[in-house]
């Protein structure tokens, strides 16, 4: 599929989940293929040629080599008072850095986060309850560093420090 494409289909996504939950209350589960989209075309990363655990994304130039897991979060503006958690955690993949894409109520992307798998891995710790990766929002925040925001011209020179 051409490059064109496949971000006007990705737009129409978009849209469509908006308008989706508007009606139905509900929000439509597409938030992690628009986080690993745009991560890999903000970031400049690429789906890996053979499936890996918990791998969504590979580095390329400066980033060659490095694994990304992208986790996807839908920021509602409604919800309030409620911890808003991520995705499982895959800390057994072989991944190097967690991403954390925020998408506004309209699923674009407001920014990008990333954590190293050392840090995940302190921040979850060892508990027995916690044996599913599980982490709110803030816990990721307060371990991760901003990379990429829309402003921002290149995301790759903050990305080289996590």
């Amino acid at each position: 599929m051409e490059l064109y494409q496949l971000d006007k289909l990705m737009e129409e996504t978009r849209q469509l989940a908006a308008k989706y939950r508007d009606a139905t209350g509900q929000p439509l589960p597409v938030s992690h293929d628009l986080a690993c989209y745009d991560a890999i075309r903000y970031l400049n990363l690429k789906t890996p040629d053979v499936p890996e655990s918990g791998v969504d994304a590979i580095g390329m130039d400066e980033l060659a080599g490095q694994k990304f897991q992208i986790k996807g979060r839908v920021h509602f503006s409604a919800v309030k008072g409620k911890q808003q958690r991520i995705g499982q955690v895959n800390i057994e993949g072989s991944w190097d850095i967690c991403l954390l894409v925020i998408l506004n109520e309209d699923y674009q992307t407001l920014e990008i986060l990333a954590a190293d798998k050392t840090a995940i891995r302190e921040a979850i710790g060892n508990k027995k309850t916690n044996k599913r990766g599980a982490m709110t929002v803030s816990q990721f925040r307060a371990i991760a560093e901003i990379i990429w925001e829309p402003e921002e011209q290149d995301a790759n020179v903050n990305l080289q420090d996590v």
